[in-house]
C-alpha cells in the first residue's frame, strides 16, 4: 500500500511576531500572514515588540508585551555582553548611560522600518568616538567635543575595540580568587563585593575595572597556565582605557588606576607607579573623595572612604618620609574623611560612626580611651601608616639635616612618636592584640593577613625610628652626631631596635606554623622581613647589642624571615626584596670603614658585601633620597615621659658642602651654545628607595630602570 507523498509546505526566512509565540508555521505573507488574517490576529513582523494573544467571550484582544531576550542587540551591548532591550532608535541601556546606539543588520534580519534610525544611520558616517551626549558631563570647559583619544566606553580605541571580551567564566573565577586571596590587602579593600557583582551581571560594570581585577588576580595567585601574560595583557588595556577617559573621571576608573599603581609596583616598574598615582590623585581631587559626601547612601560613602585612604596608604609608601615627593603629605589637613569601618558593616550595609584618623586624647583621670567597636582592622592599618609616614618624615630630616637645633629637639621628638605607639597598642581590645590565640583563631579568616600585617607594622614603625641610631646604615645619623647624644639614649635606641626586629621574626616563625598557607601580601610583608634581616645582622657584626645570640641564631631568625616573604609575595620586586635577604644571609651587611665591628668577625674573614653596587648610585641623589632605606618599625625601650639630655656645647656641625660649578651646556647638533632643550641624558632615577625599600642589588638591570618617557 503506498501513501500518498506529503504536502511540503515551503519555509520562509520570516516568521511573524503572533507566530512564533503560538509556536505555529508562517507563510511569512507580507502586510498579514495567512494565520492571522484568518484568525483575526495582529499581525506584525517587528521583532523588538511582541505580541501576547489573549482569548476573551467577547473578542480576541492583543497585548504587546516586551520579548525576555531580542534576537539582536546593539553593537555596545553585544561588545559588554550586556543585556540589551532591543528598542529603537536607542535600547534602554545606551539611553541611560548617554551612549549612541547602533544596531548592526544581521543576515536574516528585516531593514528597521523606522526613519528615525534611518536617519541615525545616516548621521553616523562620523566616528562614534566623537559623539558627544548633550547631557553627559565634562570636566573641562574648554574642550566642547571629544578627541579620538578621549574616546568613551561605546566605541573604545580601536585597539580595544578589536580585543574580545574575557570569557564570562574567567571573570567570574577572577573575581572569587580576588575576593578570597586578595581582597584583604588594605589597599584592595574598597570594593563591595555584592554591589561588584551586581553591576557586573547587569552589564553596566566598567571594562577597565574588570580588566585590572583580572590582571591583579593573575598576579598574585594562581589562575592558570599562561595567565599571568593574559593579566598583563589585560592591565595594559585597563590603563588604556582609563587614560582614554581621563577627561571624564569616575570612581570606577579611579578603583581600575589604583589596581593599577599596585600592579605597576608589584612588577618592578616603579616609574609607571610613580606618574600613574600622580593620575589617581588628580582623579580624587576632582571627584573630591577627600570629602565626606553625605547625600550618598553609606555604602558609597564607606567605598569612597577606603579608596581615598587606599591613595594614601599608596603615597606614604611611595614618598617614604619626602615631603617634596608626596602628595598627599599631611593627611590630617589634607584628608577630611573619617577611618573606615570595620568589615562586617561594609559588608551587611550597617552605618556606623567612625573616628579621625587621629585617636582621642585620653581624658584626664580616665586613662587611654577604648577602640569603639566600629573600627576594625582597615582603620587600624590606616592609623599606623599615618604613624610611619610621620617617623619617617622626622627621620628624614634628622639625617639630613646639619641643624644644631633639630638635633636638640630629636629626643624630645622620638619620645612623643614612641608614645604614640605605645598609646595604639594600649588602646587595642583584647581580641585584637598580638597573641598565639589570636592568631590561631583566625588561621582560616580571610582577615588573617590583615592581623598579622597591622602588628608586623606597629614592630617596623619602632625599626623605621630606631634605625637612626645604628651607626653605619646609610639612613643612620653620622658618627660626629651620634657622639653628641647621650650615650644611654643611643644604646638604648639601638637595644630596643634589635629587641623589635628578633620579636619581628619571632611572629614570622609562628605565622608559618599555621596550618594554613601563609595569605597573600603586598610588597610590605617582604619589606618589612628585608629590614628586620638588616637589624640582626647589623647587631651581630657590630657586638653593640645584647642579643645573646650565635651566628647560627641570627641566621635562623634571618631565614624564617626569608621563607615568609617568599611565601606570601610574588612577582618581580618581591623576588629582587628576596634575592637581597639571601645575600645578607650569606656575606652579610657591609658597613662602612670606621663602623663599629664585631669583635666575634677575624680580620682574615671576607668582608661582607651587599650594597656596593647601589650606594655609588645612590651618592648622586642624597638630597633627594636621604632616608632611602626608610621602610618600617616598632615598640619603644625610652619612656615617653622622659627626655633624655642631650650635650652639645662640643659639636662642631660640619656645613654641607658648597655645590660644585654648574658644568657648561653640552653642544647640541643645532647650536654650538647653551640649548633650552638640553636634558640629562641618564634621566630621573625611579629606585627602591623612592619607595621606602633599601634593597641592595637588583637582577636583570634594575638600577637603570629610569623614567625616560616610556610607557606607563
Amino acid at each position: 500500500m503506498s501513501a500518498s507523498p506529503r504536502t511540503q509546505q515551503k519555509r520562509t526566512a520570516h516568521t511573524c511576531i503572533t507566530c512564533r509565540a503560538r509556536k505555529v508555521r508562517c507563510d511569512g505573507r507580507k502586510g498579514t500572514c495567512t494565520n492571522c488574517e484568518r484568525l483575526g490576529f495582529g499581525c506584525s513582523y517587528d521583532e523588538h515588540t511582541g505580541v501576547e494573544v489573549v482569548q476573551t467571550d467577547a473578542a480576541v484582544s492583543r497585548i504587546a508585551i516586551p520579548r525576555r531576550r531580542v534576537r539582536r542587540a546593539c553593537q555596545n551591548c553585544h561588545e559588554k555582553k550586556a543585556r540589551c532591550s532591543g528598542s529603537t532608535p536607542s535600547c534602554d541601556r545606551c539611553t541611560a548611560q548617554g551612549l549612541h546606539c547602533v544596531y548592526l543588520p544581521g543576515k536574516r534580519s528585516l531593514p528597521l522600518a523606522s526613519p528615525v534610525t534611518a536617519s541615525a544611520a545616516s548621521a553616523t558616517s562620523v566616528p562614534p568616538a566623537t559623539a558627544h551626549p548633550p547631557d553627559s558631563p565634562s570636566y573641562d570647559d574648554g574642550h566642547s567635543g571629544r578627541s579620538a583619544f578621549a574616546s568613551g566606553t561605546a566605541s573604545p580605541a580601536p585597539a580595544s575595540a578589536a580585543r574580545a571580551e574575557p570569557e564570562e567564566d574567567l571573570v567570574l573565577r577572577a573575581f572569587d580568587a580576588f575576593f578570597r586571596h586578595v581582597h584583604h590587602i588594605p589597599k584592595f579593600s574598597f570594593l563591595h563585593r555584592a554591589s561588584l557583582m551586581e553591576r557586573y551581571h547587569a552589564g553596566s560594570l566598567d571594562r577597565s575595572l574588570v580588566l585590572a581585577l583580572i590582571a591583579i588576580t593573575a598576579l598574585l595567585t594562581d589562575l592558570g597556565p599562561g595567565m599571568g601574560e593574559y593579566g598583563s595583557q589585560c592591565m595594559e588595556e585597563a590603563v588604556s582605557l582609563c587614560l582614554a577617559e581621563m577627561e571624564k573621571p569616575s570612581i570606577v576608573r579611579l578603583q581600575a588606576l589604583v589596581i593599577a599603581v599596585e600592579h605597576r609596583i608589584f612588577s618592578r616598574r616603579f616609574s609607571g607607579a610613580f606618574m600613574l598615582h600622580a593620575l589617581a590623585s588628580r582623579f580624587a581631587t576632582a571627584l573630591r573623595l577627600n570629602y565626606e559626601n553625605p547625600e550618598l547612601c553609606f555604602l558609597a560613602r564607606e567605598s569612597r572612604r577606603r579608596l581615598m585612604w587606599s591613595l594614601y596608604m599608596i603615597d606614604s609608601s611611595i614618598s617614604a618620609g619626602q615631603r617634596d615627593v608626596a602628595l598627599w603629605p599631611d593627611a590630617e589637613r589634607q584628608i577630611h574623611v573619617h577611618l573606615p569601618c570595620n568589615e562586617r558593616n561594609f559588608e551587611f550595609d550597617l552605618p556606623e560612626a567612625t573616628e579621625s584618623l587621629r585617636p582621642p586624647p585620653p581624658e584626664p583621670g580616665m586613662g587611654t580611651a577604648p577602640m569603639p567597636d566600629a573600627l576594625g582592622f582597615m582603620a587600624l592599618h590606616v592609623r599606623i601608616q599615618w604613624m610611619r609616614a610621620r617617623i619617617l618624615q622626622c627621620t628624614s630630616q634628622a639625617a639630613s639635616s646639619w641643624s644644631q637645633q633639630d638635633l636638640t629637639t630629636l629626643p624630645l621628638r622620638c619620645a612623643e612618636l614612641l608614645a604614640e605607639l605605645e598609646g595604639f597598642e594600649e588602646r587595642l581590645p583584647p581580641s585584637f592584640k598580638w597573641s598565639e590565640g589570636n592568631l590561631r583563631l583566625r588561621t582560616y579568616s580571610p582577615r588573617l593577613g590583615i592581623f598579622v600585617m597591622t602588628h608586623v607594622w606597629w614592630r617596623q614603625c619602632h625599626l623605621d625610628l630606631y634605625r637612626l641610631f645604628l651607626e653605619g646604615l646609610r639612613e643612620a645619623l653620622p658618627r660626629p652626631m651620634l657622639q653628641q647624644l647621650d650615650p644611654n639614649l643611643v644604646a638604648r635606641s639601638r637595644q630596643g631596635c634589635y629587641n623589635h626586629a628578633r620579636a619581628m621574626a619571632d611572629m614570622f616563625a609562628q605565622l608559618l606554623t599555621l596550618g594554613s598557607s601563609v595569605p597573600v601580601t603586598d610588597l610590605d610583608l617582604p619589606g618589612c622581613a628585608y629590614q628586620c634581616t638588616r637589624a640582626l645582622y647589623h647587631g651581630l657584626q657590630t657586638g653593640t647589642g645584647d642579643l645573646a645570640f650565635t651566628l647560627e641564631r641570627v641566621q635562623e631568625l634571618s631565614a624564617v624571615c626569608l621563607r615568609a616573604a617568599q611565601q606570601s609575595t610574588t612577582g618581580p620586586a618581591a623576588a629582587s626584596i628576596q634575592a637581597d635577604i639571601e645575600r645578607i644571609i650569606t656575606h652579610g651587611l657591609k658597613l662602612p670603614e670606621g663602623a663599629p665591628d664585631s669583635p666575634t668577625r677575624n680580620s682574615s674573614d671576607p668582608v661582607p658585601v651587599t650594597k656596593s653596587a647601589i650606594d655609588t648610585r645612590l651618592a648622586g641623589h642624597a638630597q633627594l633620597t636621604p632616608d632611602p632605606a626608610a621602610l618600617y618599625t616598632f615598640q619603644p625601650s625610652v619612656p615617653a615621659t622622659s627626655a633624655p639630655s642631650i650635650a652639645l656645647p662640643s659639636l662642631a656641625v660640619t656645613e654641607p658642602p658648597i655645590p660644585a660649578p654648574v658644568a657648561p651646556s653640552h653642544a647640541s647638533g643645532v647650536t654650538t651654545g647653551s640649548n633650552a632643550f638640553e636634558e640629562v641624558l641618564s634621566g630621573f632615577t625611579f629606585g627602591p628607595e623612592l619607595y621606602g625599600m633599601d634593597w641592595s642589588t637588583f637582577p636583570t638591570g634594575w638600577p637603570n630602570q629610569q623614567f625616560t618617557g616610556s610607557n606607563m
